[in-house]
């Protein structure tokens, strides 16, 4: 996961102005981190709705009738009245994105990429079709799996922000667990830039159920940063 939520074990690390109490997403920029906790990691899967063990394998015909749920979601986007259901459509539409993703690599467990062509082709014409309704689906090559991004809990956060899964929303989409591509560098500036995005996560949200898995990643990115200082001051 971009973290947890995302693929390859990463997580979509925004930059933050320490000074805001909100996040501001038009003029956030990401980076990524890489949470090396694998507990963690399936942890986070586990809370996100994974293929219920011994599912039947999932077919090309099958998967289109997933995206036809996802599409019916977008029209539901389309034709809401109000934020606050246009926000609970996006969360929606996101959380049935991710569920599709990993039917994704169920179905096609050996796609491979050549600069921007997915094989087998019937995986990248599927998934673009469930894109062109709002989520990002797509194969990440370097993590070797289908996965679903954020944008509808970004949007969820743009369109109803104090709403009551704004705690999902920001995990999912601001702490970028639900990104589902990155890489990873392990700098000294990364580790502090996840420790602050933790604390104000759990400043935010302290009763949050991700709470829980917070702290373990804060604690965790303080003990990685306290061993980059040594490491550094030694050189």
């Amino acid at each position: 996961m971009c973290g947890l939520g995302a693929i390859g074990g990463t997580i979509l690390l925004l930059h933050l102005d320490s000074t805001q109490d909100r996040y501001d997403l038009k003029t956030m920029k990401p980076t990524y981190l890489l949470l090396t906790s694998t507990a963690l990691v399936l942890s986070g899967l586990a809370q996100l709705n994974p293929l219920a063990a011994g599912a039947p394998k999932p077919s090309a015909a099958s998967l289109k009738t997933e995206v036809q749920k996802i599409e019916v979601l977008a029209e539901q986007i389309a034709g809401a009245n109000t934020n606050d259901q246009k926000a609970r459509s996006w969360l929606a539409l996101n959380r049935e994105a991710k569920k599709f993703a990993d039917q994704m690599n169920v179905a096609f467990p050996e796609t491979t990429a050549k600069g921007d062509k997915i094989f087998p082709e019937e995986a990248q014409r599927i998934a673009e079709k469930a894109t062109s309704y709002g989520v990002r689906i797509d194969f990440c090559e370097m993590g070797g799996n289908w996965g679903a991004d954020n944008q509808g809990y970004l949007k969820y956060l743009e369109l109803w922000p104090n709403g009551p899964e704004a705690d999902e929303a920001t995990w999912m989409g601001p702490m970028g667990n639900g990104s589902f591509c990155g890489d990873f560098e392990g700098s000294i500036e990364e580790l502090q830039e996840t420790i602050a995005l933790h604390k104000r996560f759990l400043r935010q949200f302290p009763n949050s159920r991700f709470a829980s898995q917070a702290k373990q990643e804060l604690s965790q990115s303080e003990e990685q940063l306290a061993k980059a200082l040594r490491s550094s001051n030694h050189q």
